[in-house]
This record gives C-alpha cells, structure tokens and sequence, in this order.
C-alpha cells in the first residue's frame, strides 16, 4: 500500500513538473511574440509641440499624415494643448528623448505669443537648450515656426492684430537665427497654406486644423523632414 501511495505521489509531482515547465513554456513564447509584435525598428520621428500638433482628431494630425506619407518611419506626437517652450523644456527628456528619436520636430511658439509674459530672449534659451540636447543624442532637429512670413499676414489677416506684428516678426527671426546657428532645419509659417484662420475646409470650430488642414501641413513639413532623415 505504502508503495503505490509513494508511485502516486511520484506520479503527481511529475506531473507538476511538466505542467510549470508547459506554463513557463508558454509564458516565455508569449513574451517572445509580444517583443517581436511591439518592436518597431524603424526610425522615430517626435511632433514635440502644443495644441497645433494635439489637434485634427483621430488619424487627423499633422504627424498621422507624415506616417502615412513615411511609412518607414514612426512617428510619434507629442504635442500637448496649451504648452509653451519653458513647459516643453520641462518634459522633453521623458516625452522625446526617451524614445530616441531620428528626427525632432518642434513645433512650439503659439503660446508664449499670445500670453506674451516672457521676452523673445527667454524663449530663445529654451529652443536653443532643447535642440542642444536632442543634437547630443544623435537626433536632427525640425523648427516649424508659426510665423516668419510677413507679406502674408497683410491687412486682411484675422489672426491677430497689427500692432501684434512686429513680436511676431521677432519671434521668427529668433527662430531662424537659432537654426542657423545649430544648422537645424526651420519652416516658417507652417500653416500658411491654410490660413487665413477659419478658412474653409481646412478649420473646425476650436480655430485648429482639421483633418484636411493638418494634410497640408504635413506636406509643407515633409520635405525638410526627409533631408532631416537623409543627414544621419
């Protein structure tokens, strides 16, 4: 009896083995699949701006077309409603260079112009600490400017009044000023081929970019994105 209680036993033990074994198996698979499925080896292009690149809905953003316009490359965007160059400052290690980005587009300004609390000098410290950092890392820089297309605005503009337009003026020749000196690429006015605001079809009703708006911005950035690519 004490013998067939102890093969029993041996038996059941055995069986417990095989199945962790099995199970281990099976978890180790599944995490093999899981890796292979969620590494994406291709190269990542980061959207680091604010509502401008926030906006457009679902598969409506400016980067959703540079993705499918690129679809060698993933793009991420990192663009939060309402953010500035001292609040981008204060997230882009862990919203930008934790994901090692190829290229960075920066997309930041609209903000601190209209709040206007901090002078061009200020802003200009935080792009320039930004791109030093995403150069050291090995990623090339994109600067799409909101501004620096003056013949433009003109008296017809309804985006802001003409006594706003020499701040303006200044914050585009900042930006291209820094460019030139970190050799980054830089577009200025990056919706220009939308704008007027509130022009048909390209603006809903948050005064942003819609879907068809963020399409044409995506082609304007699109060039300067590929040579981006192209100088690593």
């Amino acid at each position: 009896m004490d013998s067939n209680r102890s093969a029993a036993k041996a038996s059941q033990v055995a069986r417990v083995k095989i199945y962790g074994l099995a199970l281990a198996a099976g978890i180790c698979l599944g995490v093999l699949v899981f890796l292979c499925i969620t590494h994406d080896p291709r190269p990542v292009v980061v959207c680091l701006g604010d509502s401008l690149t926030s906006c457009g809905g679902e598969d409506g953003r400016y980067s959703d077309w540079l993705g499918r316009m690129l679809p060698h490359i993933r793009v991420v965007n990192a663009g939060i409603g309402g953010d500035t160059l001292d609040g981008a400052c204060r997230r882009y290690k862990q919203d930008v260079l934790k994901l090692r980005p190829a290229v960075v587009v920066v997309a930041l300004g609209a903000n601190d112009f209209w709040r206007d609390w901090r002078s061009v000098d200020e802003m200009r410290d935080d792009l320039t600490t930004m791109i030093k950092s995403f150069q050291a890392k090995g990623a090339r820089v994109v600067v799409a400017g909101c501004f620096g297309e003056r013949d433009f605005w003109g008296e017809h503009s309804v985006e802001f009044e003409s006594g706003r337009f020499d701040l303006a003026w200044s914050f585009a020749q900042m930006e291209r000023e820094v460019c030139r000196l970190y050799s980054c690429r830089y577009l200025p006015n990056m919706q220009i081929d939308v704008k007027p605001n509130r022009l048909k079809p390209y603006w809903d009703m948050t005064d942003h970019p819609n879907k068809a708006g963020n399409e044409q911005i995506a082609l304007r950035m699109l060039p300067l994105v590929k040579l981006a690519l192209g100088d690593r």
